[in-house]
């Protein structure tokens, strides 16, 4: 386990920090397996390297002018290197921590300042045949607990067509509102694999399910293909 990318947003002044394995889910269509790069980055960017450790990882980031740190990448809180990373860059860097999870691992360390819960879904079926595993219940209550450990909240969704629809999208809009109507939450349009059951949604279809989420929530967005990048960013390693 460790790290096996690191890219840097001088604009924001962001790092952005991934993860290899393991994966306490198996989504179809995981992202991370397609696209295991920092989308961001201009060009055709090299492959995956080798994955370094925590240490190494502090090393090529210590003459960066950075204030947020993202980790990301392959479900971070499985991956013990997250928790030394995520300490250090606090105690040396004094930085702002966010962390991308899919919920179903609660850190309960000070070490993260924010956190942006992928909620797969709240309809037990549905999370199943998406993530592999049951779980949407433990999901949500995890999403409630960082609220009361005064972790700052976002979430997103992934609109897939057949599966997760603009339905289940407003399930879990309304579940957010329940927490938080302030809360934000983006939808994220699927990628489809090669010869994918699934398709991509339509720009219309990502509009229709951010509507029905707006009936519950007062911040919703969404991200698709056709959206371009909106700062440059380096790669570290």
């Amino acid at each position: 386990m460790g790290v096996y990318h690191i890219t840097y947003a001088p604009k924001p002044k962001e790092l952005c920090v991934y993860f290899d394995g393991p994966c306490n889910f198996s989504c179809h269509g995981c992202i991370c397996g397609s696209h295991p790069l920092d989308v961001h980055l201009a060009g055709n960017p090299r492959g995956v390297r080798a994955s370094i450790s925590a240490e190494e990882a502090l090393r090529l980031v210590k003459g960066l002018d950075f204030e947020k740190v993202i980790f990301m990448g392959f479900e971070p809180t499985v991956n013990l290197d997250f928790y030394k990373l995520a300490r250090e860059m606090k105690a040396r860097f004094d930085s702002y921590n966010v962390l991308l999870t899919n919920g179903y691992r609660l850190v309960k360390e000070p070490i993260v300042d924010s956190a942006c819960v992928s909620i797969k879904a709240v309809s037990e079926g549905l999370f199943r045949r998406f993530t592999g595993r049951c779980g949407s219940r433990r999901v949500l209550m995890n999403f409630r607990r960082y609220r009361e450990l005064g972790v700052e909240l976002r979430a997103e969704s992934v609109l897939v067509p057949g599966l997760i629809d603009a339905e289940e999208i407003e399930r879990v809009a309304s579940f957010i509102a329940e927490v938080d109507p302030e809360i934000p939450y983006r939808i994220d349009g699927y990628i489809p694999m090669k010869e994918d059951e699934y398709r991509r949604p339509t720009v219309e279809e990502l509009e229709e399910a951010k509507e029905r989420a707006r009936r519950h929530l007062r911040n919703v967005s969404i991200l698709h293909h056709k959206m371009k990048p909106r700062y440059a960013v380096k790669r570290v390693y």
